[in-house]
């Protein structure tokens, strides 16, 4: 009982929280669990590399369970995942290596908090507006590239990829299966690159609450995706990337002490 009451202390029940939280956007929206989570945990003070680690984690086991699903029901274009999955590979490398780089940690921080800000307007301007973009291989490739590569630096695969298939004209289906299923490859990718030279032990407990989280969350978000109002849930997950994004910022470099 001791060494239970050791493991799920409230640490890990504050990550199931988030993890409940930002699976009950995913559901509605496509997107969101990576994004949240990502930006919640570092707001409260997790080192980047821990945060994209821990969520590229999680992912491996929701994405897990997504995937299976997306295939069952053929919302997969084989050739595009193969695109999409080649180009998010190559980003997720580059990314990893990026911030596992000690000597450039100090920029990637106010970097990457400053890319989220953009990754927030980015989201609010979705919501209100559609371009319809003729899709090609290399734009596939680059999406995959940007995609693995924001994956890789803090988490965020959704807002890009997905958004950006359905702007050239994948139908809505197949965009969300195809991002899911490559999300799932690259999240593979970068944990294994930063768990290697991180070890298990330094976000084991958070992982396992977002899953935890994320799993109980999972047939509620199924249930409600229906009878939410999308374009005012995706405007919320905007201003609140921005808004965690900025306060991050402020303290990363130093108006906030």
């Amino acid at each position: 009982m001791s060494s239970i009451a050791t493991f799920i202390d409230w640490n890990t029940l504050m990550f199931v929280a988030i993890g409940f939280g930002a699976q009950l956007c995913d559901g509605a929206l496509g997107m969101g669990f990576g994004v949240i989570s990502s930006t919640v945990l570092t707001l409260i003070g997790l080192p980047r590399v821990v945060v994209s680690a821990t969520v590229n984690t999680a992912k491996i086991l929701t994405g897990t369970a997504s995937t299976v699903s997306h295939l069952a029901y053929k919302n997969v274009d084989w050739r595009t995942l193969a695109i999409l999955g080649t180009g998010g590979i190559a980003g997720a490398l580059c990314g990893s290596q990026l911030l596992l780089r000690s000597d450039s940690s100090r920029y990637i921080g106010p970097f990457i908090s400053t890319y989220l800000i953009g990754v927030g307007i980015y989201i609010i301007w979705k919501a209100s507006y559609v371009e319809r973009l003729r899709i090609t291989l290399p734009r596939i490739a680059g999406i995959g590239i940007a995609a693995g590569f924001l994956e890789a630096v803090a988490g965020v695969w959704g807002p890009l990829a997905t958004s950006n298939l359905v702007a050239s004209g994948l139908p809505p289906r197949l965009a969300v299966g195809v991002g899911n299923v490559a999300e799932t490859i690259v999240a593979v990718i970068v944990s294994a690159t930063l768990v290697h030279e991180l070890g298990f032990d330094k976000l084991s407990r958070a992982a396992v609450g977002l899953v935890i989280g994320a799993l109980i969350a999972s047939p509620i978000a199924a249930r409600l995706t229906a009878n939410l109002p999308k374009r005012r849930l995706t405007i919320g997950v905007g201003i609140l990337v921005i808004l965690s994004s900025a306060l991050r910022l402020l303290k990363e470099t130093g108006w906030l002490g």
